[in-house]
């Protein structure tokens, strides 16, 4: 049997528990591997391999996307509740899901629609056994747990009955308890907890450890519920050695478990606990007989493996449930920056508006920033016929700055559970968080990453520093980006590579990069070597205008394609228009213009220069086929270049700048020429020469390639062709009642922002002091007060060093 175990309870404060028990089904022998899930992994390790179980312990925060969706990739399952009565409530709905039901509460069990199995928590020599030896006990009294309400009245009168006994008290609070307490909290100080081992040994150094239940619940209904089943520490104290005093009222089912003074002492009111105390530590060989009895007890009844071989008697006669069948074509949403209907578009674009017209294996959806509110707030989800089907709105705006942002976290991920979607393909980022692919991936769905810049390297996307030339990355020395950064943009000098760790994450959540050419793929593999083995080449699609007659006499035509802007080589370009001011050479620019240039290309309008305005997205101006030489001048090494493969395909001689994909698809002097960045001067030079030898621009023209790019059929069919590897299938709708954090898919960040401006920030944000703190009760509780403290004082020094540096 193959088992899926997982802990519900992503910060559970017990999970040295939950990893008692996995460690107990590993070694059943009935298990032939047990698979330990975090909620970032469990969905897709069941959807790599089969399973025959799914083991979901605690219960407690279960109502999610995650297990729901486990529920349905695995034919058997159980879940094992651990926080009854309490939780019994919320419990019942996500019970009925699961083929068996356990519970840590005998009361509990009929609640579950009489399907509910009793079963105790228990102990575990690895973490809890002590020898019982005879060194004097450093402690009369020993208590650890939450300061529970009932718990702090009781312990007070205690003190106050015997206030000579040597008290070891180790007292536990939360936000949500610290309301209730009150004046209680008078004569008590409180910790953060301690480790489980801490524990052991605290209650083996004392003589008499005592053993008293949870008798509170912020439940308005039932203020004072009470299990009727000792808790875990009943059973690790045995273990550690101790004898236990225990408050059997409250306790009912311990006398059925262990036998009253032979495991234990019982008490059922103050006096009686009096009078045990003062027998017990007047007698050390009878407390000492107890403690040995119930160690062995335990040892032989009440171990993790005992409560295991028990779960796994009733899961293997289970039989295989049908696993839901999907119909229907899988959905895929595709995650943009913007589309061709909201204006502005360049080649991502015309991209997705081909896969949205064309793909038919799928049902493409999109989910896009208001680009036409543009205020980092307002997010769009389209279907494939562009229908506005939900419109989401945030009450803090996303940011470039951003690394995570959570309520965009949680509305992405409400819409991956709500509508079913089988695969993300991020388009662009841009908007967005590059926190999205890790919820994608976590939830199940496979995921794509288009590279049309280089986004994932820079937030310059094109490259180009603040003076607007390419930095020339592939021979940028390590480091000089942050310091280019701290100078310019006054963020810290590490903001970059933060910038870049946390990409790295991002991009291990990618199933397939798609790249339009080698040359964009280098790039990247040049920072992320890892995603090398999952990258694509698939050539974007490019529209077709068949090549026209051209007439001998007249000018030589000279076009730009797409995008008048600084970064497309705009002042190259005005450059050469102005060397051939009197020269029968005609410009004809197709596209919409930034405003910087709009009055300069205005001035020039006329003969030498004509204006054909934008272009609709997914087609190629007919005019185009006109014209005889096209400029590609970018600035930056473009991914691709539609528009590249579109002029060479209406039978146009291109002018490209020597870097990026486009330099590939030029033999200089050949079909076409490669000219430095920004270099008006040649591009001149290299027109006048070609209306002066017309001859040599027909032989140039006729090495062009015969096919230069695929068009949009060919385009989608090759995508088509990369989903089918990914065997998508129909998603189905997942329960959204609660919704998983970043943090609760295993992502911490001292800081949401990658660009931190000054260590000060550190203590500002969101998730910064508060985060430490939060990480300094876990550590403490799960590997002692010692380490937490050293991870502090180091965690402390780094945000100083920050601050001196701000």
């Amino acid at each position: 049997m193959r088992v899926l175990f997982i802990d519900t309870k992503p910060f559970n404060p017990n999970r040295y528990i939950a990893r008692a028990v996995f460690e107990a089904l590993a070694a059943d022998p009935r298990v032939a591997e047990a698979v330990w899930a975090e909620y970032a992994d469990a969905v897709p390790l069941a959807q790599a391999t089969p399973f025959d179980l799914l083991f979901a312990f605690d219960g407690e925060e279960a109502r999610n996307p995650v297990i729901d969706r486990l529920l349905q990739l695995v034919p058997r399952s159980l879940v094992w509740f651990t926080e009854d009565p309490y939780e019994r409530g919320v419990n019942l709905p996500l019970a009925r899901k699961f083929d068996l039901i356990f519970t840590n509460d005998g009361s509990s069990a009929e609640f579950y629609d009489g399907r509910g199995i009793h079963l105790p928590l228990a102990a575990d020599p690895v973490r809890h056994r002590f020898e019982i030896c005879g060194t004097p006990p450093r402690y009369d009294i020993f208590f650890a747990g939450t300061a529970w309400p009932n718990r702090l009245k009781f312990l007070r009168a205690l003190k106050q009955h015997r206030p000579d006994l040597r008290c070891k008290f180790v007292l536990v609070t939360n936000d949500a308890l610290d309301p209730h307490l009150g004046d209680l909290r008078d004569g008590f100080s409180f910790t953060p907890g301690v480790s489980i081992r801490d524990f052991c040994r605290l209650a083996s150094a004392a003589k008499l450890t005592l053993t008293l239940p949870r008798k509170f619940s912020t439940s308005d209904a039932d203020p004072e519920a009470a299990s009727d089943t000792p808790g875990p520490r009943f059973f690790e104290v045995a273990l550690a050695g101790s004898c236990q005093i225990v408050d059997a009222e409250t306790t009912k089912a311990a006398s059925g478990l262990f036998e009253e003074g032979a495991h234990y002492l019982g008490f059922r009111t103050m006096e009686e606990c009096l009078a045990q105390i003062d027998a017990a530590l007047a007698d050390d060989d009878r407390r000492l007989a107890i403690a040995r009895a119930a160690q062995a007890h335990v040892a032989e009844n009440h171990l993790y493996a005992n409560r295991v071989a028990a779960i796994l008697d009733r899961a293997v006669a289970l039989p295989a449930k049908p696993l839901p069948v999907s119909e229907g074509k899988p959905r895929v949403l595709f995650v943009t920056h913007n589309v061709v209907q909201h204006g502005r578009f360049g080649g991502a674009e015309t991209y997705l508006e081909a896969i949205r017209q064309h793909i038919g294996a799928v049902e493409p959806w999109i989910l896009v920033p208001d680009t036409r509110k543009p205020d980092g707030r307002g997010f769009l989800l389209y279907d494939g016929d562009m229908r506005l089907r939900q419109t989401i709105r945030l009450a803090r705006p996303s940011h470039p700055d951003l690394l995570t942002h959570p309520e965009l976290e949680i509305a992405f991920q409400k819409l991956l559970a709500e509508y079913g979607f089988a695969a993300v393909h991020f388009n662009h980022l841009l908007g967005f968080v590059p926190s999205l692919p890790l919820v994608a991936k976590a939830m199940g769905a496979s995921t794509l990453y288009s590279l049309h810049d280089y986004y994932p390297l820079c937030e310059r996307f094109n490259l180009l520093d603040s003076g607007g030339r390419y930095c020339d990355i592939e021979n940028l020395p390590e480091g000089v980006r942050d310091i280019s950064l701290a100078l310019t943009q006054r963020v810290d000098p590490d903001s970059q590579a933060r910038r870049r760790r946390f990409w790295r994450e991002s991009l291990s959540a990618i199933d397939i990069v798609l790249a339009g050419s080698e040359a964009s793929a280098r790039l990247l593999h040049l920072l992320y070597p890892e995603t090398e083995a999952r990258t694509r080449l698939l050539l974007p699609p490019v529209n077709r205008v068949e090549p026209a007659a051209r007439n001998e006499g007249g000018p030589l035509k000279v076009a730009h394609l797409g995008n008048f802007a600084r970064h497309k080589g705009g002042d190259a370009i005005l450059d050469a228009i102005a060397r051939c001011l009197g020269q029968p050479v005609q410009f004809h620019i197709f596209g919409r213009i930034d405003p910087d240039y709009q009055k300069p290309l205005e001035t020039h309008a006329g003969k030498n220069v004509v204006l054909h305005g934008p272009f609709n997205g997914g087609a190629v101006p007919a005019a185009l086929a006109e014209c005889d030489v096209m400029l590609f001048l970018s600035t930056w090494p473009e991914t691709y270049g539609i528009t590249l493969s579109e002029a060479q395909a209406a039978g146009l001689v291109p002018i490209v700048t020597d870097i990026g994909a486009p330099a590939e698809r030029v033999r200089d002097g050949e079909n076409g020429f490669l000219v430095p960045v920004g270099d008006g001067k040649a591009v001149a030079d290299i027109l006048l020469s070609l209306m002066a030898d017309r001859g040599r621009l027909d032989g140039m023209r006729a090495q062009l390639p015969s096919a230069p790019g695929i068009d949009g059929y060919g385009f989608v069919s090759g995508l088509e062709d990369i989903y089918a590897g990914l065997a998508l299938v129909p998603g189905a709708t997942l329960d959204t009642r609660r919704l998983l954090s970043l943090q609760e898919f295993g992502q911490f960040l001292d800081s949401p922002f990658w660009t931190r401006r000054g260590g000060l920030s550190f203590l500002t944000s969101g998730q910064g002091i508060g985060f430490l703190i939060r990480r300094f009760i876990v550590v403490a509780r799960t590997d002692g007060v010692g380490l937490a403290l050293r991870l502090a004082r180091h965690k402390l020094r780094a945000i100083l060093h920050r601050m001196r540096m701000a």
